[in-house]
């Protein structure tokens, strides 16, 4: 139990310190002016919020190493202080290194499983409103559904997952 809360840390962690870390700011989704999502952006969404999981999971791990090697608090508080930085340019190069391929690996998915991050983000804070209920329900069964899949990714975005 331990592990996996630890794990968990990990990954909300390192979802939170990448999450926009290189975005150009051009946004190329326009929402549905309605503001509901349809069956086919839902479906869009869970397999890269599934792919994206699988990725952010085999990140951690990484993480989880630099942060061992290098003696890293859980906070990671380190990597904002210039002090730190200056004195320790490997780890600061690593961590780099490692948001880099999340980086890679994250437009890899929305590139291949053809959804933008824009209209990601957007379905995520979307299916919480009201009027979205009956596919909040569909996004849940359909969650259930691919997770269980054994191929639902295309070959590309499972190979640019194991890259290291």
């Amino acid at each position: 139990m331990r592990n996996k809360i630890i794990k968990l840390m990990f990954l909300g962690i390192l979802l939170i310190l990448v999450s926009g870390c290189k975005r150009d700011g051009k946004s190329k989704f326009t929402p549905p002016e309605d503001g509901l999502v349809t069956e086919e952006m839902a479906v869009r969404y869970v397999r890269v919020s599934v792919a994206l999981t699988k990725i952010a999971e085999s990140e951690a791990v990484k993480l989880g190493e630099l942060r061992k090697k290098y003696g890293i608090s859980t906070g990671m508080s380190e990597l904002n202080d210039n002090e730190y930085k200056e004195k320790y340019p490997q780890v600061v190069a690593a961590w780099d290194s490692l948001r880099e391929d999340w980086d890679r690996k994250q437009d890899s998915v929305y590139r291949e499983l053809g959804m933008g991050e824009e209209e990601w983000d957007w379905i995520a804070g979307a299916i919480i409103a009201r009027e979205n209920r009956t596919i909040r329900e569909f996004i849940g069964q359909e969650f259930e559904r691919v997770k269980n899949e054994s191929d639902s990714l295309p070959k590309q975005v499972i190979d640019t997952t194991k890259k290291t």
